[in-house]
């Protein structure tokens, strides 16, 4: 007959057998048990990169197998010829030939400021003033480029 608890005498029995029990130590501490999850998780890390690599290098054997062979075209040694009417070259006329005389100028100019700094440069008027100030100076230009 069930007593207040509502256990019959074979449970009381059990449950004063299992009240006489001291609960046994720990195997684990907890700062081994949290290692242990550290490693296993580093685990399934690992086996993630290590299997998309290997995919990868599956991929990439394949694809070099799979390469089509080059192919090769023979061009045989024949070579056309066209007879054209031979054209004799253009002649240089004035404004070429200031031209060139003007980019060898440009050229020694370029070569002696180069050398020897802007002091080579000849003194010019400017042909405008910049707005709102006065025309730049060689003394302006050099502090410009030497600031930087």
């Amino acid at each position: 007959m069930p007593n207040e608890n509502g256990l019959n005498p074979l449970e009381q029995e059990l449950e004063a057998a299992l009240g006489t029990l001291a609960p046994a130590q720990a195997g684990l501490s907890r700062d081994q048990i949290m290692f242990a999850a550290g490693q296993a998780s580093m685990r399934r890390r690992n086996r993630a990169w290590q299997g998309v690599s290997s995919a990868l290098v599956v991929l990439l054997l394949v694809s070099v197998s799979l390469r089509p062979d080059p192919t090769v075209i023979e061009v045989g040694p024949e070579v056309a010829r066209i007879d054209a009417p031979r054209v004799a070259p253009p002649s240089v006329t004035s404004g070429d030939d200031d031209r060139g005389q003007a980019f060898r100028q440009y050229v020694r100019t370029r070569r002696a400021v180069l050398e020897r700094g802007f002091d080579v440069l000849p003194a010019s008027k400017p042909t405008r003033t910049p707005v709102g100030g006065p025309p730049l100076t060689r003394e302006d230009l050099s502090d410009l480029l030497s600031s930087t």
